[in-house]
């Protein structure tokens, strides 16, 4: 019979007596050695391997409890000041909008202005912004990235996949934690103090730094659990790798090790390879875009103290800038307008005008779509708002569900399209353009967007009336009556995008005006609480510091791309090969569908833009015309397979397979594509709105 361990066996082959000359039923007397007899010495062996065994098994589990209880203690101390430093930064944004409104006020009442109003506003966005990135890892789903590879491993590959993105993650943001210490340092050591207010600007540097920290003891306690895992499923082979991979790939370059000779355009092109791999292996867009600009740097310069410096001002620009104010005041808005319950007064008022006819509650879901997108500007937002409205009345008038889902999740696209629009202020951000003339450009083609949806429904209605059956009819009386519900959303609508066209007010101080006003608008409703008020602050200032994260990340790597001029490079190169500029144009389209396939529209503009906008401009396409059909493209994308974010939504919400929702969403996507076609044919479509008010 085999033994258990090393070969060796019972009653086989004892040693002095080789098999061949044992004889047949002769007992063997085992052999003493060092006064323990054969049979106990191998039980001996058998127990120490059994206790080796066990010994090894232990110091996993040793492994795994010391890893598992470092992540805890850590996260017990990180978790209370992440809810802390949260909550400041949801009372910035809270106290954002009112100094802004005030001065409004009484700039035309009594022609006087806020002393120190721009710095006020700058030091409240300085704090939301860095105080809400840890609660933005922490408690809000993480900062975003592209899952398409990460999100399909397992086990121990998947281990050794979050092992790298947290270790080059956390290792990132503490460098620029401490290079906001060392600017810190430099400015009270200057004794500079900010120009209105005379507040010294070190002490901000500092407080950016400590919350800066504080996302890198949060990705810190990710990269423990990750390993945990690892220790517990197996994979150190993987996990030890990767760590050491993200750890050469900072420290590496720091220490001298860069590649030479490489010229200015070569090292841009090589950065941006880096950058789509490292993102397509799940590392976050900010964080990604922040290594490779910093990494590319330090080639570039030859330097490290610049490069170094660079992680220091940079994020502390993005995060005390003024003009990114917008941002945080017009996603407020479209918050506090999502818990007043506008969008149900908007589709009871749209279903009672389309109620009659065939395929109405379909028409009507994508008319409160197109209204409701005039105050939220988020398509995800929009569709899964009116979704959740409209689609168990479809089902309940028997409906096909291909034709509900995909009515939705196309309507939900015009969040992004009718102003005011989140995606028109981003693009603005990152090309310079004015974001009141995109707002405008964006008006005329949502609008006709809309009515190609509602068409096709219509015709499809007629044309198969087992899709859509006949609606209820009403009374004329009961008509004008369901459009108090709307005047509430136009109201709001009127006074933003014409305080912003009149000039009454700026675009900045029109997301303050939205805010305050979509805040009375639900109070007057009855229907603001302050748990409500605290849920739209929570998720305004979650998406806030996901989208600000990634222009910060924007702005590092606008360093390295100034410094390679890649952009200009790329322009100069499409304009000299001869080709015509819509064969360009309609490769960049194909790129933005696919691209949108994998993110969402913000994150798509921010980390596309700045690289291709100098060759768009250089082929002679008006920017402001393009900014609409960029946003076009990228609303297509997020309604196209495989991912199809709106679609996923849709689907969750409603519990229709994702199948029958793709299904229904191919018309409207043509539809898209249709006016995408119609802008080019007629881009005054596009340009004469801005050309006629501005």
């Amino acid at each position: 019979m085999q033994g258990r361990l090393c070969g060796i066996t019972e009653g086989v082959s004892l040693p002095g007596l080789p098999l061949s000359r044992r004889k047949p039923g002769r007992r063997i007397k085992p052999v003493k050695r060092n006064g323990m007899p054969a049979e106990h010495r191998q039980k001996g062996v058998i127990m120490s391997a059994e206790v080796f065994n066990s010994t090894a098994r232990e110091g996993v589990f040793e492994s795994e409890g010391l890893l598992n209880s470092a992540a805890a203690s850590l996260e017990k101390g990180v978790r209370p000041a992440t809810r802390v430093f949260n909550y400041i930064a949801c009372a910035a944004l809270c106290i954002m909008p009112i100094p802004v409104f005030v001065d409004v006020f009484l700039r035309y009442a009594f022609a006087y202005s806020i002393p120190g109003g721009i710095e006020t506003q700058e030091f409240l966005m300085l704090i939301l912004v860095f105080f809400g990135f840890a609660a933005a890892e922490q408690e809000g789903g993480g900062h975003i990235q592209i899952d398409l590879v990460v999100g399909k491993l397992k086990g121990p590959a998947l281990n050794a996949a979050q092992s790298f993105i947290y270790t080059i993650s956390f290792l990132i943001m503490l460098l620029v934690s401490s290079q906001l210490v060392n600017q810190g340092i430099k400015r009270f050591q200057a004794g500079e103090v900010s120009k209105s207010l005379e507040l010294p600007m070190g002490a901000f540097f500092f407080l950016a730094a400590l919350a800066a920290f504080l996302l890198a003891l949060v990705l810190l306690v990710k990269l423990l659990k990750a390993l945990g895992r690892t220790s517990q499923q197996g994979g150190w082979a993987w996990s030890v790798p990767a760590c050491l991979a993200a750890c050469v790939l900072i420290f590496g370059p720091m220490a001298g090790l860069i590649p030479r000779g490489l010229s200015a355009s070569t090292c841009g092109i090589l950065g941006m390879v880096f950058l789509f791999a490292v993102l397509f292996l799940g590392v976050p867009i900010g964080f990604g875009m922040a290594v490779t600009g910093f990494l590319g740097m330090i080639v570039l310069n030859k330097s490290l103290p610049p490069s170094l410096a660079m992680l220091g001002i940079g994020p502390y620009d993005t995060g005390a800038n003024y003009m990114l104010t917008v941002v945080p005041m017009f996603i407020l808005m479209g918050e506090l307008a999502f818990h007043s319950g506008i969008s149900r007064d908007l589709f009871d008022a749209a279903s009672k005008w389309f109620g009659r006819v065939r395929g109405g509650i379909a028409m009507s879901a994508v008319a409160g779509c197109a209204g409701f997108a005039a105050i939220c500007g988020d398509s995800l937002a929009t569709a899964v708002t009116l979704g959740a409205i409209s689609i168990p009345e479809m089902k309940k008038k028997n409906y096909a569900m291909s034709l509900a889902t995909g009515a939705l999740a196309a309507g939900g696209t015009l969040g992004i399209l009718i102003p005011p629009s989140v995606g028109f202020i981003f693009y603005a951000i990152v090309t310079e353009e004015s974001i009141g003339k995109l707002f405008v450009a964006g008006i005329i083609p949502g609008i006709v967007l809309a009515l190609l949806f509602i068409l096709y429904i219509a015709v499809i209605a007629r044309l198969r009336p087992e899709l859509a059956p006949q609606g209820q009819p009403y009374t004329f009386r009961e008509k004008i009556v369901s459009l108090k519900g709307v005047l509430g959303m136009l109201t709001l609508f009127v006074v933003v995008l014409g305080g912003i066209l009149s000039g009454l007010f700026n675009a900045i101080e029109g997301g303050a005006v939205g805010a305050i006003g979509a805040f009375i608008y639900a109070l007057s409703k009855r229907r603001m609480t302050f748990a409500m008020l605290v849920a739209s602050l929570k998720s305004s200032l979650n998406i806030t510091c996901k989208l600000l994260l990634i222009l910060m990340g924007v702005g590092i790597l606008g360093y390295f791309l100034a410094g390679t001029r890649l952009p200009f490079f790329l322009a100069d190169l499409i304009s000299g090969l001869g080709v015509s500029r819509y064969l360009v144009f309609a490769f960049v389209i194909i790129f933005f569908l696919i691209l949108g396939c994998l993110l969402n529209v913000i994150p798509m503009i921010l980390l596309v833009l700045p690289t291709i906008f100098p060759m768009i401009t250089a082929l002679g396409f008006d920017p402001i015309w393009f900014g609409v059909v960029c946003v076009i493209m990228m609303e297509a994308g997020q309604i196209t397979p495989p991912i199809g974010v709106n679609v996923f939504a849709i689907s969750t919400s409603s519990g229709v397979p994702m199948y029958t929702v793709f299904k229904g969403i191919a018309p409207f996507f043509l539809c898209m594509m249709l006016l995408v076609v119609l802008l080019v044919v007629f881009p005054g479509m596009a340009t004469w709105l801005p050309s006629l008010l501005f």
